[in-house]
């Protein structure tokens, strides 16, 4: 609620931290998601993000200057992911049909692979590994264009799913991290409910669907709509 307690802290805010707010609200309501580690380049490694804890420090404060304009700001510590939502419903991004079998598959392989691991949250992965997995459960018939490879790893990549590590996105031996905000997007539930909506004009095989672990309090649609991606 915004109140004089609310202004308050604001006041008390440094300018730096109001600066950096301003600039974590817009990536947010452009990405979705917020993640507390990402892959840092020049170290070579996961790396704890700055604009996660500045988020996490302020969050009850932006969780009220959000829900002002409609929005409602989510944190999973387990996860480590912040992350926005619509209260009215608004501004829902409409995948088509190649982005959406790869989400899943994607989706699919990093619970495959997290059941190996014990204290890391990314899952490697290569390009070539996902197009294998659509044709082994006969969601397409052979490899996908470059084009719409491309076109959904990187809408991915802008909201925060995936993050590549070398390579073009169409290339086989392309490497990206599938991060632990795939879980939020998809849930047993929703693996169900796009595999009976894709089932007639794919032909997707049903038993390579694991959809027994469902989570009710997970959404499959919490992306926020934006103009363009990376």
């Amino acid at each position: 609620m915004i109140n004089e307690l609310w202004l308050e802290v604001y006041d008390k805010m440094t300018a730096s931290d109001k600066s950096q707010l301003i600039r974590c609200t817009n990536q947010l309501l452009a990405r979705t998601y917020l993640l507390s580690e990402q892959y840092d380049d020049a170290a070579g490694m996961m790396k704890s993000n700055s604009d996660y804890r500045l988020v996490d420090r302020h969050f009850d404060w932006l969780h009220d200057y959000l829900e002002l304009a409609g929005w409602n700001l989510v944190k999973d510590r387990t996860l480590g992911v912040i992350y926005i939502e619509s209260l009215y419903n608004y501004n829902r991004l409409q995948l088509n049909s190649m982005t959406t079998l790869i989400l899943l598959t994607l989706k699919l392989l990093y619970d495959e692979e997290r059941e190996k691991l014990t204290l890391q949250s990314v899952v490697s992965m290569t390009t070539a590994q996902v197009v294998d997995r659509l044709i082994h459960f006969n969601a397409v018939k052979r490899k996908p264009s470059d084009k719409d490879l491309t076109e959904a790893l990187r809408l991915l990549s802008r909201h925060h799913i995936v993050q590549r590590l070398s390579g073009e996105w169409s290339e086989a031996d392309c490497q990206f991290l599938i991060m632990p905000s795939i879980t939020l997007l998809l849930s047993g539930d929703a693996i169900g409910r796009i595999y009976r909506s894709l089932e007639e004009a794919n032909g997707i095989d049903e038993s390579q669907l694991d959809t027994e672990n469902d989570d009710p309090a997970l959404s499959d649609d919490v992306f926020t709509e934006t103009a363009d991606d990376v």
